[in-house]
Formats: structure tokens, C-alpha cells, sequence
């Protein structure tokens, strides 16, 4: 009888590296973070500890983590989509600041319903997110233009677009701000957990990721826009149409861009008060990056980022480190996860000696 040979978990493993790379990634930002705060500060060890521990230690504070992650973890699905199907879009950017403008003419509508009003307010400005979106994509597919360069200019077009109709249209007469008017009662989303700005929010996000997932690993149209993103030509090698699927990917990015800046705005604000892009779509570029482009890696990497995030914000109440030392943690990630050499060579000598290791047994 022949024993069944075990499977063992190896480090060369494609999968399983990338876990690793991570890991090692998360462990040099905070040793540099911690080297950061001895220069700063006359007791790194208690900072250092409250950065790590502070989110935890209050139900008011972990809940701030929760709404901070839910945004950018929206943003972060749109982003893995693209990058999944191997273009560079950094538009999500835009898409929150005009969906959010489209989230509030819809929430200062008078509608009497609280069930119909939120999901309007939450529906209607997804589909104008995914509208928007077929711009870069229609253009990367029809004429191969460069959607990083068409998506970076978008975002500013609707900056500016926005900001016009806040202007002219949408501005409230109750304050000097350039802000619109409230939103209606009806439209905002109910907080479900007591003591935080927790909404159904977050269900809505678990159910994304949930989609996400299905999409890309258990359909057709998941394994396409896997392999394109390996192979830019395996869509047209294997005929599959190539715009169709862009312009797939790209109105799905866009409908979950407007879902994540509407929750957003119907949770935890009570105008449009932005005057500026609001930087979410940019971290949605991290959460993909450090997630992988794998949905529940995306969700994952957006609740560490905030977790930290909260607790460098604690850290930095009354003491000399500022808040903004976060900005070390998500470079040094940055700089390590997306790197092609960071632990390359450490990988090579391992497929080496496991190769050797095959052919001698």
C-alpha cells in the first residue's frame, strides 16, 4: 500500500510568499515607525504600545476604525478590478468627489420614505459612478489612450464639475460654507451598534466583498478579467472581446466607487462639505496593493490601515509624535509590497534547493 504523500505548505508558493513578503513588509514599517518615536519622544515604548493597543480599548474607538475602513475598503474593490484586468485607473478618485455631489442632491430631495430614500440615495449615485467610469474605459479600449494619464484628468474635471453645481445649484442657504444643504432625515442610514457611527454600511461592504470574490473566482467573466490582467492579449488570442470586457470592469469599478463615497456621506456626514478630493480613492490604490487585488485581502489591509490609523491618532494626544507618522507606515508598505525585488533573491535560492531537493528523491 502506497502512503499518500502530505501536502506541505511551501514558502516558494506563489500565494503563499506574497503572505509572507506582507508580513515581513508590516514588521520593518513598524520597526521604522518605532525608530521614528525614540527620536521623538521620551517613552517610545508606552507610544509605541498605545499605537498598537489604543483602538481596542474603547468600543467609541474601534468603532471609529470600522468607519474609517469602510470607505477606503470600497475603494480598494473598485481599484483591484482594474488592476486586476491589468489597467493602472486611478479615477475612483474623481467618481467619490461626483458621487458624492450626486449623493447629496439626491438626500436633500424631499422623499418620504425611509427605506426608499437611502437606497435611491445609495443606487442612483453607484449608477453615475459606473456611467462616469465607461469614460476611461471606452477610451482605453477604442483607442488604447493611456488610463492612467485620461483618469488623473477626469478627476480633476470632476473636481471642478462638482464644485460648480455645489455652487450654482446645490448650495445651502443655511451656512457661508460652500456646502449643500442638509441632508433629509429619511435619506441618512441608522447606526446599528451603540456608541459608534456604525451603519448597515457595513453589511453593504461584506456583501461587496462576498460579490467581488464570486466574480472573480467563480465565473467566466472573473477568469477573463484574471487572465487579462496577466496577458493584455489572452482576451484577443482567445477571442474574447476585449471592449466588452473593459467596459465591464470598468462600470462595475465605477457602480462600487459610488456606492462606497455615498455610504459614506449618509453615515457619518449631515451635508456635502468637500471642497477638495477627499484622498479615498487614492488609498483604495493601497488597500489594493496590499490586499493583493483579492477582495477579503482588500478588506483586510483597509481595517489594519485604519486600526492603525486610530491608533496613531490616540498616540499623538498629548504627546510630541504627530499623527502623521502614519505617513512612514503606508510609504514603507508602499515602497515594499509593490517592490519586484524586496525578497526576490531569498525566493530564487529557495525554488533552487526545493527543485534540488525533487530531483534527488
Amino acid at each position: 500500500m502506497t502512503k499518500k504523500k502530505t501536502k506541505k505548505i511551501s514558502l516558494t508558493n506563489e500565494f503563499v510568499f506574497e503572505i509572507v513578503k506582507t508580513l515581513i513588509s508590516i514588521l520593518i514599517a513598524l520597526g521604522l515607525t518605532f525608530v521614528v518615536i525614540v527620536l521623538l519622544s521620551d517613552n517610545p515604548i508606552e507610544l509605541f504600545t498605545k499605537l498598537l493597543t489604543a483602538p481596542v480599548t474603547k468600543v467609541r474607538y474601534f468603532g471609529n476604525v470600522i468607519e474609517m475602513m469602510i470607505p477606503i475598503a470600497f475603494s480598494g474593490l473598485a481599484v483591484s478590478l482594474l488592476f486586476r484586468t491589468g489597467l493602472f485607473n486611478l479615477g475612483i478618485e474623481g467618481i467619490y468627489f461626483i458621487g458624492g455631489v450626486v449623493t447629496a442632491a439626491v438626500a436633500c430631495t424631499a422623499i418620504d420614505s425611509y427605506v426608499l430614500h437611502p437606497i435611491l440615495s445609495i443606487l442612483i449615485p453607484a449608477i453615475v459612478g459606473g456611467l462616469l467610469m465607461l469614460i476611461p474605459g471606452f477610451l482605453k479600449a477604442k483607442f488604447n489612450a493611456n488610463e492612467l494619464v485620461v483618469s488623473l484628468m477626469l478627476n480633476s474635471i470632476y473636481l471642478g464639475l462638482g464644485l460648480f453645481i455645489i455652487k450654482n445649484y446645490l448650495r445651502g442657504i443655511d451656512t457661508s460654507a460652500i456646502a449643500s444643504p442638509a441632508f433629509q432625515e429619511t435619506a441618512m442610514l441608522d447606526y446599528i451598534i451603540p456608541n459608534t457611527r456604525i451603519t448597515i454600511s457595513f453589511f453593504l461592504l461584506l456583501i461587496a466583498v462576498f460579490l467581488v470574490y464570486l466574480l472573480l473566482y467563480k465565473t467566466r467573466l472573473g477568469y477573463s478579467i484574471r487572465m487579462t490582467g496577466t496577458n493584455m492579449k489572452f482576451a484577443l488570442y482567445s477571442g474574447m472581446n476585449a471592449f466588452t470586457l473593459f467596459m465591464l470592469v470598468h462600470f462595475i469599478s465605477g457602480f462600487l466607487g459610488g456606492i462606497g463615497t455615498s455610504v459614506e456621506l449618509l453615515s457619518l456626514y449631515g451635508r456635502f462639505t468637500w471642497i477638495v478630493l477627499p484622498g479615498l480613492g487614492f488609498n483604495g490604490a493601497l488597500m489594493a496593493m496590499l490586499g493583493r487585488n483579492n477582495p477579503v485581502g482588500v478588506l483586510i489591509s483597509a481595517f489594519f490601515i485604519s486600526y492603525l490609523a486610530k491608533g496613531a491618532e490616540v498616540m499623538a494626544l498629548g504627546s510630541d509624535v504627530p499623527v502623521e507618522i502614519m505617513a512612514i507606515i503606508q510609504a514603507v508598505l508602499v515602497l515594499l509590497v509593490s517592490s519586484q525585488y524586496f525578497l526576490r533573491k531569498w525566493r530564487e535560492r529557495q525554488l533552487l534547493k526545493e527543485g534540488t531537493a525533487n530531483e534527488l528523491s
